[in-house]
């Protein structure tokens, strides 16, 4: 699901303001795949992978909910 779309932001809002902004926060193998991060997740941008969950990059907002209601600190800043 395209969450700009589901806003009514479309594709333009896309290229304006996200084309060019990479990840902005990772989770790491520490993932227990609890889902709290998930449940959190304001632009449900998360979900769950093959090995933990993963962040899809173009929904998420960069907002940092996630890496707040990790309980064991699996999501942090990409380098």
């Amino acid at each position: 699901r395209d969450y700009y779309a589901s806003r009514g932001l479309g594709d333009v809002y896309k290229r304006q303001y996200k084309e060019d902004i990479t990840m902005a926060y990772v989770i790491s193998d520490e993932c227990v795949s609890c889902g709290t991060c998930e449940s959190e997740c304001p632009a449900e941008a998360i979900s769950q992978g093959d090995e933990h969950y993963v962040i899809d990059a173009d929904a998420c907002l960069d907002c940092g909910t996630c890496a707040d209601a990790c309980p064991t600190e699996a999501i942090h800043p990409a380098e």
